[in-house]
């Protein structure tokens, strides 16, 4: 049995990145004696295994043979003498078809070091075509690898541009949409994941529902404020929804709930995409200037829309998606008194009703007017 080190670890290794995991792959071994050695098999799919000190993932080598469509579509044969070569010819693109083995010999039968020289994402043999996640997988890549000056390789920007006009993405299951489309948010140039799937002409049969973006998706301005930005993966997300209110669109919520249902968005996603549905009309009107002279009633509105006084953090992670914008300074008065509107109506406690006797809905009256009383109370005091 013969172990190496594989991918992404090596990839980011030679490129002076850091790298969270670690991928192994054996060969000459089979299923029975990695289980003998204590390994957990995960999944059926698949022969990979998670070592049972480490929780790295293992795999057998194996190779992949077409046998239907999309990311399943595919017959596995892991038995052990499947080489370290055809193991590696599988991978998509030649900087991730890197081993190691146990003492730090590099082995790259496929020249992935000179295009890591080149920043060039190449693929690594024509069964590339074979995946249509590879599409997904090389936008993301370029999303990771952009600001190092990596560019797709024409001949394998022309493979994906085949892999779109065969319909295949089609067949992509949703959960495998979405982990990559979350890796690519969690990436320093998440935008050149949508950029690369409008370029290839992919969007509209990952994401038909955001379509509309066209080839300047990258130099908008909330878009470049996102990337700047240290924002978290949903905040990112939800600058494609900021973009798309600030263009005029006034609702999302058919848009977030199609795109959910298709895809498997995460409901905390969407509902972020929600909530920023319902604060945008009150701080700006549809041309996106601001809204002035907020009154008492208005701040307690807002307060309510986010439902933050249950979830606090929902006005923070709003805020997070519309400080965005260009003009946010200009409306920054205003969200200070959102939040010190929101502190004043937390301050306000239903025990303190109920022990004056009162009881079912005239509990929830009393508390709202006294949450308006102490923000009117507020905005009297001299600026």
């Amino acid at each position: 049995m013969e172990v190496y080190l594989v991918g992404g670890a090596i990839r980011d290794r030679l490129l002076g990145l850091t790298s969270q995991e670690k991928d192994w792959v054996v060969i000459n071994a089979t299923s029975s004696d990695l289980k003998r050695l204590g390994y957990k098999q995960v999944g059926k799919s698949f022969p990979v295994f998670i070592h049972p000190k480490t929780g790295e993932e293992y795999a057998l080598a194996r190779k992949e043979i077409k046998s239907g469509k999309g990311y399943y579509g595919f017959k596995i044969d892991s038995n052990p003498n499947v080489t370290l070569k055809e193991d590696l010819s599988r991978r998509d693109l030649t900087i991730n078809a890197i081993a190691e083995d146990n003492v730090g010999k590099i082995i790259d039968p496929f020249n992935g070091q000179e295009d890591l020289s080149k920043r060039l994402l190449r693929h690594v043999s024509d069964a590339f075509i074979e995946d249509p996640l590879r599409v997904l997988r090389v936008s993301r890549f370029k999303a990771k690898l952009h600001d190092l000056n990596f560019e797709i390789a024409s001949e394998t920007k022309k493979l994906l541009k085949e892999i779109v006009e065969s319909g295949e993405l089609k067949h992509l299951v949703p959960e495998r949409i979405w982990q990559e489309t979350y890796k690519a948010l969690c990436e320093p140039r998440f935008d050149q994941f949508f950029q690369t799937l409008i370029d290839l002409g992919a969007l509209d049969q990952v994401f038909p529902e955001i379509s509309h973006m066209n080839s300047g998706f990258s130099e908008n301005h909330i878009v470049q404020a996102a990337i700047k930005k240290k924002i978290s993966p949903k905040s990112r997300f939800c600058s494609i929804f900021l973009l798309m209110l600030e263009d005029g669109q006034q609702s999302l919520k058919n848009t977030i709930t199609a795109m959910q249902k298709r895809v498997n968005i995460p409901n905390d996603y969407k509902n972020l995409v929600l909530l920023l549905e319902n604060i945008y009309p009150m701080l700006f009107s549809f041309d996106g200037n601001e809204k002035k002279e907020f009154s008492a009633e208005q701040y307690l509105i807002i307060i309510e829309k986010l439902d933050a006084l249950r979830n606090p953090s929902n006005l923070d992670e709003v805020l997070e998606v519309i400080s965005l914008k260009k003009n946010y300074r200009d409306i920054e008065t205003t969200v200070a008194l959102i939040r010190k509107s929101l502190v004043l109506a937390q301050s306000v406690k239903i025990n303190n009703l109920k022990e004056d006797g009162l009881e079912g809905s005239v509990i929830g009256e009393k508390l709202r007017e006294l949450r308006l009383s102490k923000i009117k109370e507020e905005l009297k005091r001299p600026k």
